[in-house]
């Protein structure tokens, strides 16, 4: 699995898909942004197509399709998604699904991307709670039970999560990715028959995020490091930066109904020191150097988001999308937006 260049695209920090409307989320998450959203990055057979990383797609994707459409009320689309993950990616003896699927050759990594799974997942259980469809919710039980078997270990008194089945074990250490701990889906799993190693993987994602604060903002990193004595370290072998994948921590800690301010100063500190508006889309850990590319419309999102939870008073502004906004980034507003709302934050 090469993981490490899944968010090394410059996705920039354009304007919108949705100018007329304003700000990314200025407005709530509803039918019209899923119309817009389905008209960029789902094709008619039910694949979501990355568009800023050679239009690829991945199970992360797949599920982020799949959560939206479900937000939308959209049946349809939610079954032409799920007929392609099942198609295209479900090729795995295990039960998970294959992270990356290109157009030019299929499924060129057969290694899972943990999170896809916890995406897919979630949305299949939301699914079964709208539609009343129990289909779904077996699928769901058999990704968990899949999950559990392949990538859920102990390390330090914890019980953490590895990105992938492969690759993730560097000796006695193991490479986590922090922001694959999506809140409130380990919260959902949790609530399933036989789902308390989910809440215990829930709890010690909180202790990772205690240690996992570097440098002058005390940002996490996009890829960490867990020896067996429970120390944490920026990893070696991955670029030393917080970034695009560590941006969905205040995301999916917002989305679970955290409020304390603890959790989302980092983020907020970063967004102030830059006057809520060109805040970097890296940053390197621990050394605090930044670069010259400017977070997207979506990571702006996520950091007002983040700042309104903080209390810090600094103000993000959040731009239109712009006509080649990049399915990334789109995605993490919209998903922002659905965050915010769950909150009952106004738009």
């Amino acid at each position: 699995m090469t993981a490490p260049s899944r968010r090394e695209v410059l996705i920039g920090a354009a304007a919108g898909l949705l100018a007329a409307s304003g700000p990314a989320w200025a407005k709530p998450f509803d039918g019209t942004a899923w119309r817009d959203y389905a008209q960029r990055f789902l094709l008619p057979e039910g694949r979501i197509v990355d568009t800023g990383n050679k239009g690829v797609s991945h199970s992360e994707g797949q599920g982020y399709g799949l959560l939206l459409a479900e937000a939308a009320d959209d049946r349809a689309a939610f079954d032409r998604m799920w007929g392609w993950t099942q198609r295209n990616l479900m090729v795995r003896e295990d039960g998970l699904a294959a992270w990356r699927w290109q157009p030019d050759g299929g499924v060129t990594d057969r290694n899972n991307a943990s999170d896809g799974d916890i995406l897919i997942a979630w949305a299949l259980l939301r699914g079964a709670e709208r539609w009343k469809a129990e289909a779904y919710r077996t699928a769901a039980a058999a990704i968990l039970k899949a999950l559990a078997a392949a990538v859920v270990v102990e390390q330090a008194g914890m019980t953490v999560l590895l990105p992938g089945r492969d690759g993730f074990r560097k000796g006695d250490s193991l490479v986590l990715n922090p922001s694959y701990w999506v809140f409130p889906a380990l919260r959902a799993f949790a609530a399933q028959p036989g789902g308390e190693v989910w809440r215990k993987v829930a709890d010690s994602g909180l202790v990772l995020l205690s240690k996992a604060r570097f440098g002058g903002f005390q940002l996490p990193p996009d890829w960490l490091s867990l020896d067996p004595q429970g120390n944490a370290t920026v990893a070696e072998g991955f670029r030393k930066q917080y970034g695009y994948d560590a941006v969905r921590v205040p995301l999916y800690l917002a989305w679970d109904g955290y409020r304390d301010p603890y959790y989302f100063r980092p983020f907020a500190m970063l967004a102030a020191k830059y006057n809520g508006t060109a805040i970097p889309a890296t940053v390197s850990l621990p050394g605090g150097t930044t670069t010259q590319v400017s977070a997207s419309v979506g990571m702006l999102a996520v950091y007002r988001l983040a700042c309104l939870i903080a209390g810090t008073g600094n103000a993000v502004t959040v731009p239109p999308f712009g006509p080649n906004e990049d399915y990334y980034s789109t995605t993490l507003a919209h998903m922002a937006a659905l965050a915010a709302q769950s909150l009952g934050f106004e738009p």
